[in-house]
């Protein structure tokens, strides 16, 4: 027997040594036989959890975050004053109201995009 897991046993588990020898022992002989590849795979099917396959696929309905809508409303009016000052307006708008702004600026197209991270637990 491997020396290393009767003492972690004793250790963990707070037995004796014969405790754990006798624990080692029962778990060697609850060890299942190798299965053959055919055999594996009955088992694999019979572990899958019946489930029922879905048709359509789910949409679920987001509530709007008004404070997101806001800084994307607010930040996209900055931006348009700016443009417009720098005379360089070509391009500026929402694309996603609670996310995301495409503008030009020097000719080149730039796109922000807000993120909220989820609450931390």
């Amino acid at each position: 027997m491997n020396e290393k897991q009767i003492d972690l046993y004793m250790r963990k588990l707070d037995i004796s040594r014969e405790e754990a020898i006798a624990l080692i022992a029962d778990e060697e002989a609850d060890n299942l036989p190798e299965l053959s590849s055919e055999q594996r795979k009955v088992e694999k099917e019979m572990r899958k959890a019946d489930r029922k396959v879905e048709t359509a696929p789910r949409k679920r309905e987001r509530k709007p975050d008004n404070d997101k809508r806001l800084l994307i409303s607010l930040l996209h009016g900055f931006l348009h004053d700016f443009l417009f000052a720098s005379q360089d307006h070509l391009h500026c708008e929402i694309t996603n109201p609670e996310r995301e702004i495409e503008f030009t600026f020097k000719g080149e197209r730039y796109r922000l995009t807000l993120a909220k991270p989820r609450k931390e637990k």
